[in-house]
C-alpha cells in the first residue's frame, strides 16, 4: 500500500491535518436510512438497501505511539513531538473515547531496549509529556529491537481497555533483530493477535527489510506506510489510524416473531470512514395476523454497538382485507358489497368470496354467487354484487352473508359481510292523540282516541270549566288536533311521514281551595308530540319528539318565568310540573302542565304519539317495509 494512495498532507504552522480522500464528503457516521416502514402481506418479502457510514477512526481506540529512538531518528521524533497534539485532537474529535499511550525502543545493546513513557490515558497532556521524553541516541548496529517492544506491549506492558480498538503505531528506519531479546517474528505476531492489537507501521526508511514490517501489519490487520519523509511522520500516523479496517455486522434485536431479517453480506470489512453496504431482506411470517410489527437492527462495528445513530428501526404493517355490511330494500335489484384492502399493495392481492343463507334463502330472496376478488397494485377496494329478489310477501327483514376465504398477499380482518334485505311493504302505523284539559276523571274531548291508528281529527271548545270540589279549572279557547301525513300509508315509507298530536289552550285559571288557597294563572299553553320517519345510517327510522311551551305563569299573582324548559315548582298543596317529556322506545308523551296534589291531578295540554307494528311484523314500524 503506497502512502500517496492513503492521504494528502497539509502542514500549517506546525500543526498537521490529514484529509483522507475516501472520507472528504463523508456523511455523519450511522446507518441510512435509520427508519423504514413497509406494507406487506403474510408470507411476503422485501429488500432494503442499507448504507452504514463508519467513523474516520475505529471505535473506542487505544493507541500507543511506539518510536524508534536510536541515534538516526532525530528528524521523525521532532516531527511527531511537534504535531502530536494535533494528531490526538483529530482522533479524539472523531472518537471522543480515544485514549493514548507512549513507548520507545532501541537496540539490545542499549541500557533500556524498551521503555513505556506513559500508560494508556485520556490525559493528552500526559501523553505529550511522554513523547517529549523521547531522545534520539544509541543503537549499535542496523537492526533494532522493535519485535521485543511489540511483544512486550502485547503482554501487559500497557493496559488496554476491554471492548475497544487496540492499535500500536510504530515508526522507525530499521528492521528488528529476529529474534529480538528472545522473541521472533512469528511469536510476536501471535502475541499481538492474542491481545487483539493491530499494528500501523510508518517506515521512515529500511524498516521493512526482508518484508518484516509488512508481515507484522498484514498479520495483525494493520496498515503499512512506506517511504515516509521525516517531516511527515505525524501525518502518516494519523492516516494509518484512519486506514485501519473495521468489521461492520448487523445484529437483530427486539424483533417480533412474525418478522425474519437476513443480510447480504452477513458482515462487511471496510476502511475506517468508508461505507459498508448491505441488502436487508425482510420476510413476514405466512400466518401473520393483521397489525404492525417492529424490529431493530444494531449495525455494530468490530462487535461493539456504536449508539443510536447505528440502530435501524423497521416497522412492517401487514395488509388486511375486510368486507362491509349492506342494507338494501328488496326492490333495489342488487346488494353491492365493498371488499377493502387496508393499504395499496405492490403486487396483486386476492381473496375468494361466497354467499351463504341466513334468514334469507338463495333463489327466493337473493341469487347465490361465488368468485375471486383481485386487487391490482395500487387498488384498495373492489365490489361484489349480489342480485336481490323482490317479492310481494309482507315479512320481517331477512339477511344473508358474503364470506371471504383463501387470501393471498394479505390477512383477513373482517371476513363476513352481512347483507340485510328490507321488506318493501310498510310494516307498521302511527297512533296519535291530543287532549287539552283533564281534572281527575273529568276531561275535555280528545282528538283521535289513544292507541288507534292516527287519523286527522280536531276538537275545539271556546271555553270549559271543570270543578272537582276543592280544585276548579277555568279555560278558554281549547284546541286538540291529531294529524297523519300522508293521509294514506299505503305508499312506501318516505322521510317526513309522521303522526302528530297537538293540544293548545289560550288561558287557564286554577283555583285550589282549603286552608291556604292558591290561584294559578297560565297563558297560551301548547304541547306537541310527533313520530316522524327520518333518514339515518341504516335507512329510514322513526324519531320521537315532544315539546311544549307556556307563555306566562302567575302563582297567587306572582309571575314565574317558564318558557319551554322543564321546571318543577313546589307548592303547599303538591307540585307544579311544567314541560315534561316522557319517551319510550315506541312512544312520546308531552305534558305542558301537571298539577300534582293529594286530592287529584290536573293535566293541561297533553299530546301523545306512538308507533306500532303489524300482525305480520309485531316489532315493525311505519318507517320500514
Amino acid at each position: 500500500m503506497k502512502l500517496a494512495s492513503l492521504l494528502s498532507l497539509v502542514l500549517t504552522a506546525g500543526a498537521v491535518t490529514v484529509l483522507a480522500t475516501a472520507t472528504a464528503a463523508q456523511a455523519a457516521p450511522g446507518v441510512t436510512p435509520p427508519g423504514v416502514s413497509l406494507t406487506l402481506g403474510p408470507g411476503q418479502s422485501a429488500d432494503i438497501a442499507k448504507h452504514v457510514e463508519t467513523a474516520p477512526v475505529p471505535p473506542k481506540p487505544d493507541i500507543v505511539f511506539l518510536a524508534d529512538t536510536t541515534g538516526s531518528m532525530t528528524g521523525p521524533i521532532t516531527d511527531v513531538r511537534a504535531n502530536a497534539a494535533s494528531v490526538m485532537g483529530q482522533i479524539a474529535a472523531a472518537q471522543p473515547q480515544a485514549r493514548f499511550g507512549v513507548a520507545e525502543y532501541k537496540d539490545f545493546e542499549d541500557s533500556a531496549p524498551f521503555t513505556v513513557r506513559q500508560d494508556i490515558t485520556a490525559d493528552q497532556a500526559a501523553v505529550q509529556a511522554g513523547i517529549d521524553q523521547w531522545v534520539a541516541g544509541g543503537g549499535g548496529d542496523l537492526p533494532e529491537d522493535n519485535l521485543n517492544a511489540l511483544f512486550q506491549l502485547a503482554n501487559g506492558a500497557v493496559h488496554f481497555r476491554d471492548g475497544g480498538t487496540r492499535i500500536v503505531v510504530v515508526f522507525g528506519d530499521a528492521p528488528s533483530h529476529d529474534p529480538s531479546l528472545g522473541h521472533g517474528l512469528a511469536d510476536t505476531v501471535a502475541a499481538l493477535n492474542a491481545a487483539h492489537i493491530r499494528v500501523v507501521a510508518v517506515d521512515v526508511g529500511g524498516m521493512n527489510a526482508g518484508g518484516q514490517a509488512e508481515a507484522i501489519t498484514s498479520g495483525t490487520g494493520g496498515v503499512y506506510l512506506p517511504d515516509v519523509p521525516a517531516d511527515q511522520v505525524s501525518a502518516a500516523i494519523l492516516a494509518g489510524v484512519q486506514a485501519i479496517q473495521v468489521k461492520v455486522a448487523p445484529v437483530v434485536f427486539d424483533c417480533d416473531g412474525n418478522l425474519a431479517l437476513t443480510f447480504d453480506p452477513a458482515s462487511k470489512t471496510v476502511d475506517s470512514g468508508a461505507t459498508a453496504d448491505f441488502t436487508e431482506h425482510v420476510t413476514v411470517a405466512g400466518g401473520a395476523a393483521p397489525g404492525t410489527y417492529t424490529c431493530k437492527v444494531d449495525f455494530q462495528v468490530d462487535g461493539v454497538s456504536q449508539g443510536a445513530a447505528f440502530i435501524q428501526t423497521l416497522s412492517v404493517t401487514v395488509l388486511t382485507i375486510a368486507i362491509n355490511d349492506v342494507v338494501v330494500d328488496e326492490n333495489a335489484g342488487n346488494a353491492t358489497f365493498t371488499v377493502s384492502l387496508s393499504g395499496p399493495a405492490t403486487s396483486p392481492v386476492s381473496v375468494h368470496y361466497a354467499t351463504a343463507d341466513g334468514t334469507a334463502t338463495a333463489g327466493a330472496d337473493y341469487t347465490a354467487g361465488s368468485g375471486t376478488v383481485t386487487f391490482t397494485p395500487g387498488q384498495t377496494s373492489r365490489p361484489v354484487t349480489v342480485p336481490v329478489v323482490n317479492d310481494a310477501v309482507d315479512e320481517l327483514d331477512e339477511s344473508f352473508t358474503v364470506n371471504l376465504s383463501a387470501p393471498a398477499g394479505a390477512a383477513i380482518a373482517d371476513g363476513t359481510g352481512l347483507g340485510t334485505i328490507v321488506d318493501a311493504d310498510r310494516n307498521g302505523t302511527f297512533s296519535c292523540t291530543a287532549q287539552v284539559l283533564r281534572v281527575g276523571p273529568l276531561s275535555s274531548p280528545a282528538a283521535n282516541p289513544a292507541n288507534v291508528p292516527c287519523a286527522d281529527d280536531s276538537k275545539v271548545l271556546a271555553q270549559l270549566t271543570l270543578d272537582s270540589g276543592l280544585i276548579k279549572v277555568e279555560s278558554k279557547t281549547l284546541d286538540a288536533n291529531a294529524a297523519l301525513t300522508p293521509d294514506n300509508l299505503d305508499a312506501a315509507p318516505a322521510a317526513g311521514d309522521n303522526g302528530t298530536a297537538k293540544a293548545a289552550v289560550e288561558s287557564v285559571k286554577i283555583t285550589v281551595g282549603g286552608v291556604a288557597p292558591i290561584t294559578i294563572e297560565l297563558g297560551l299553553i301548547q304541547a306537541t308530540a310527533k313520530a316522524t320517519c327520518a333518514s339515518g345510517p341504516g335507512g329510514l327510522a322513526p324519531v320521537l319528539s315532544g315539546s311544549s311551551s307556556i307563555a306566562y305563569l302567575k302563582i297567587n299573582g306572582i309571575a314565574v318565568t317558564v318558557g319551554s324548559a322543564p321546571l318543577t315548582v313546589p307548592l303547599v298543596v303538591g307540585s307544579l310540573k311544567l314541560n315534561a317529556t316522557t319517551t319510550t322506545p315506541t312512544s312520546v308523551t308531552q305534558q305542558a302542565v301537571v298539577l300534582d296534589t293529594l286530592l287529584t291531578d290536573v293535566v293541561i295540554s297533553e299530546a301523545r304519539a306512538d308507533i306500532h307494528g303489524t300482525a305480520a311484523n309485531p316489532t315493525g314500524n311505519p318507517c320500514r317495509v
